[in-house]
């Protein structure tokens, strides 16, 4: 007797969340969802993790696109028509200012591509979360944190490439996605594109098969953009030529040419609690303050006793150079 052949799980998950997705963008009828979810509002989230400390978050970038916006567009509009409907955000908490990772990625938190970079204190990112969860569309006042968000939650789909890493990041600042925000599903481009935990697809790989040239990743807001737009390009993609993003998938393989850099330097706002230091002034790029450049040794590794020393030294470097910035503050 012939042995039935395993369904392809990964492929089954993919195809699952892209025709979800398809359906929710209006690409495709109702019809074809058991459970069809009607005027949802998309939120991307990225967050960025100081290198030495997985517990600070340095950076949080967001980005919407509300279906209510996208009346008259259809499957055969440029890509970029779909973007432009596109709200974007990059907070970055005041304490962790001179956060800098520069040993296994290099970091460039001062170079958001899609406005201004908002400074907020660490205690009220948790508030701004629970306001751009709770109606995304306004996401120009989730910082506002005096002014009503609105009296009825929308109906939310949280997006992500590699959803529980940045569900993990945002509890370390004290939002948990389960209990303060009303999301109806969460949709994983790392599972669209075929990706999973122990065969992970890289934000840069995706996007340039893609057709999307990204710069300066490793931005929390810039990645949290090009993450949105990468779930709209697979949809539009497959909803044009089904199948089309896996046949694609094998032409990026192998080494990739390094990410774009532009030194562009984004405008500054202070939202929340936060306050512009004093003269009005921004805070400048030099201020920031760089670890000693040794390699981090992950848990799992035990590395030589000179690498897990100067480790110890960079993390206690970090913490008391934060400490020294809170007493003078």
């Amino acid at each position: 007797m012939a042995k039935t052949k395993k369904p392809d799980v990964a492929n089954q998950a993919s195809q699952q969340q892209l025709r979800a997705v398809q359906q929710m963008l209006g690409l495709m009828p109702d019809s074809t969802s058991k459970r069809p979810l009607p005027d949802v509002v998309f939120i991307c989230i990225d967050c960025e993790a100081f290198e030495h400390s997985q517990s600070q978050i340095t950076e949080i970038g967001v980005a919407v696109l509300d279906t209510r916006d996208l009346t008259g567009l259809s499957g055969s509009d440029e890509m970029v028509t779909w973007f432009a409907k596109m709200k974007y955000a990059h907070y970055r908490p005041v304490e962790y200012s001179h956060l800098r990772n520069n040993n296994f990625i290099k970091g460039c938190p001062e170079q958001f591509n899609f406005g201004p970079t908002t400074w907020v204190k660490l205690a009220d990112v948790k508030h701004v979360l629970r306001r751009a969860f709770f109606d995304p569309s306004k996401l120009d006042q989730a910082g506002l944190l005096d002014t009503p968000v609105g009296d009825k939650a929308r109906r939310v789909v949280y997006v992500a490439h590699g959803a529980s890493s940045d569900t993990a990041y945002m509890k370390q600042v004290g939002f948990n996605l389960a209990a303060d925000a009303n999301v109806a599903k969460t949709i994983d481009t790392q599972t669209i594109y075929g990706g999973s935990k122990k065969h992970p697809v890289g934000l840069h790989r995706m996007l340039l098969s893609l057709n999307i040239e990204p710069t300066n990743l490793h931005n929390a807001g810039n990645d949290a953009a090009y993450t949105l737009q990468a779930m709209v390009s697979m949809a539009l993609k497959d909803h044009k030529n089904a199948g089309s993003i896996a046949l694609d998938i094998p032409k990026f393989a192998g080494k990739l040419p390094p990410p774009k850099f532009h030194p562009r330097v984004a405008p500054q706002v202070w939202a929340g609690t936060a306050v512009r230091p004093e003269g009005g002034s921004e805070m400048p790029a030099q201020s920031v303050e760089e670890g000693p450049r040794i390699r981090w040794i992950p848990k799992h590794e035990k590395g030589t006793a000179l690498q897990r020393r100067r480790h110890k030294q960079a993390v206690r470097h970090g913490r008391q150079a934060q400490e020294d910035r809170q007493k003078k503050g």
